[in-house]
Parts: structure tokens; C-alpha cells; sequence
């Protein structure tokens, strides 16, 4: 079954950043948020903290799990 890229459900496991601009477990609907381009292109890493839906809670064992990339990406993000 191909998915459409439309009604793909992306949730965002990273921390929180400042100003409100993107905060943890934020759903988007149809891919990566366009309004953080600019971050995307400074830090990478943010796009490696959207995961789907389906798989949240692998990916926050992941995340708290030391030496994994997502935890590693994570903390990079802290910095953001």
C-alpha cells in the first residue's frame, strides 16, 4: 500500500524552541512545517527529530537511550 504524502502524520520528539517556533510532540499533516526552512537549513538535525506517528514510541526509547542518533540529535537540538 503506497502512502500518500499529503496525509502523512509527522510528530516532532525534540525539545521544545524558544519563541514558540516549534514545540515537542507537535503533529504536522503532509510532511516537514515550511515555516522552518531557515532552521532546517542551520541545523539538520531538526529534521531527524519528525518521526511518524506510528513510530513515536520506538523513537522516544530512542531518544532517551545514550549513543543513539536520536539521542544525539536531540541534545544538539537543546542548543537551538
Amino acid at each position: 500500500m503506497a502512502k500518500n504524502k499529503k496525509t502523512d502524520k509527522l510528530i516532532y520528539i525534540g525539545p521544545n524552541l524558544s519563541r514558540g517556533r516549534l514545540l515537542q510532540y507537535q503533529v504536522f499533516i503532509g510532511g516537514l512545517p515550511e515555516h522552518l526552512d531557515a532552521e532546517f537549513n542551520e541545523f539538520p538535525q531538526l529534521e531527524k527529530l519528525f518521526v511518524s506517528v506510528e513510530q513515536l514510541n520506538r523513537a522516544l526509547e530512542e531518544v532517551q537511550q545514550t549513543g543513539t542518533p536520536l539521542n544525539k540529535y536531540y541534545k544538539q537540538a537543546m542548543e537551538v
